[in-house]
């Protein structure tokens, strides 16, 4: 019967261990770059993790936030979003649409557009 018992206690405390190292698993990986570089490897290196992930990372307006700003400082990311934009007539209309809305930009494009015709009219 005491054994029965010791092991209930070992399993317990176990399980406690177990529980006090898998609160602190966040921790200990925000501490350690090693082991961030690995969890971000092990993400890209995988397309249906990766688009999880940058899912999850658009579900979130101020994460959302960060994403657009860190892909429009990068000068690869910035060519591939106006690549995509030029490519695309929906998209153009938005972008468009969406400058017209502010009046000093509306100005900016109108401007752009009428050196556009003088050009072609040579």
């Amino acid at each position: 019967m005491r054994g029965r018992w010791l092991l209930v206690g070992l399993a317990a405390a176990c399980a406690l261990f177990a529980l006090g190292c898998a609160g602190n698993l966040g921790k200990q990986v925000m501490s350690n770059p090693e082991m961030q570089a690995k969890i971000m490897q092990m993400i890209a290196s995988s397309p249906e993790t990766a688009g999880a992930m940058a899912d999850r990372l658009m579900a979130s307006d101020s994460t959302r936030a960060m994403v657009v700003d860190r892909l429009l400082a990068n000068p690869a990311g910035a060519h591939a979003i106006l690549n995509a934009v030029a490519k695309d007539r929906v998209l153009m209309e938005g972008a468009l649409n969406q400058a017209m809305q502010d009046p000093a930009m509306r100005d900016h494009v109108i401007t752009l557009f009428k050196g556009m015709q003088m050009a072609g009219a040579k």
